[in-house]
């Protein structure tokens, strides 16, 4: 009886050891290597800053002395700290304004495009799309000089136009705008690249149907183009919320006068390498994170994406 136990046994071991033979023969040694190396980036890069960020939020800790469990009370500071609710007014607006131009530009460039065919829409898109491939440290260089109140490029049209020329990044009411103009003009190329792709996606025999029963050029747009491209739209206004408020480098490098460009990136940045407060800096970037969250979902919910025609 033993015997045939422990034949049993063994049988039933190599059984299980060809299941998992044949299982590992389906799978590519490549592609197993490949999903580790991206998996170790992911953890390295991202779940351990963030879970370091988590864990800084609930301390009191300047670079120099031991960090303090504080519980909830950088979150209850940030909640009554006027120049957080400041820098969030500063990030809403830049979103709301920066998004709702860009996007509209960038729709109604791609539909300027859509009817170009050949080398001229090549020429028009390549042109477009040049600021995107830009530095951004080079192209926020270049408008800074544009924006000079004294010498700039701006100003030299103005006054031969025989207008007043304008403090643009000096003036606490205009620095805002002019990096929003700044950060239209960097992206709307990029923009308009995702949503003309969508666009040469949309079935070309609903377009003969529309033009044979009578429709308009507007009126084949806002009835088949504009509800066809809506995923592709939806995508572009979730990125562009993402992106305007994690944006740092324009407001670090093009900053205004006082308070009028600083936004709630900004604001993590200064409490943590400036100020040391790492703790609070990094309970208000949980708050980003939290915000954009919420957006991001919301957003999903409203717009209600199908992703197949």
């Amino acid at each position: 009886m033993s015997v045939g136990v422990e034949s049993q046994r063994l049988a039933a071991g190599a059984l299980v050891r060809s299941r998992w033979a044949r299982r590992w023969r389906k799978y590519s040694p490549l592609g197993m290597i490949y999903a580790a190396a991206v998996s170790a980036f992911y953890t390295l890069f991202f779940l351990v800053p963030f879970g370091t960020a988590v864990w800084l939020a609930f301390q009191n800790w300047d670079f120099l002395t031991k960090p303090k469990f504080v519980g909830t009370r950088n979150f209850a500071k940030a909640l009554s700290d006027e120049y957080f609710w400041s820098a969030l007014k500063v990030t809403l607006k830049f979103s709301v304004f920066e998004i709702s131009i860009g996007v509209s530009l960038a729709l109604l460039l791609a539909l300027m495009l859509d009817q170009m065919r050949g080398k001229w829409q090549n020429l028009f898109l390549s042109l477009y799309y040049l600021p995107v491939v830009t530095p951004g440290v080079v192209s926020i260089y270049l408008w800074r000089w544009l924006y000079r109140p004294t010498g700039g490029a701006f100003n030299t049209v103005l006054a031969q136009l025989g207008l007043p020329e304008q403090p643009f990044l000096n003036s606490p009411t205009q620095a805002l705008w002019c990096i929003i103009a700044y950060v239209i003009w960097a992206n709307v190329g990029g923009a308009a690249v995702i949503l003309l792709a969508g666009m040469n996606d949309v079935p070309q025999h609903l377009y003969e149907a529309a033009r044979l029963d009578g429709a308009g050029f507007w009126r084949i747009f806002f009835r088949i183009t504009l509800p066809l491209i809506r995923p592709v739209l939806a995508y572009q206004v979730i990125v562009s919320v993402i992106g305007t408020v994690q944006m740092f480098d324009v407001f670090f490098l093009m900053g205004g006068p006082g308070f009028s460009t600083r936004t709630l990136s900004l604001y993590t940045y200064q409490l943590g390498f400036q100020a040391l407060n790492l703790g609070y800096g990094a309970a208000v970037s949980i708050i980003i994170f939290l915000l954009l969250l919420v957006a991001t979902v919301l957003q999903l919910q409203r717009w209600q994406v199908s992703w197949e025609y």
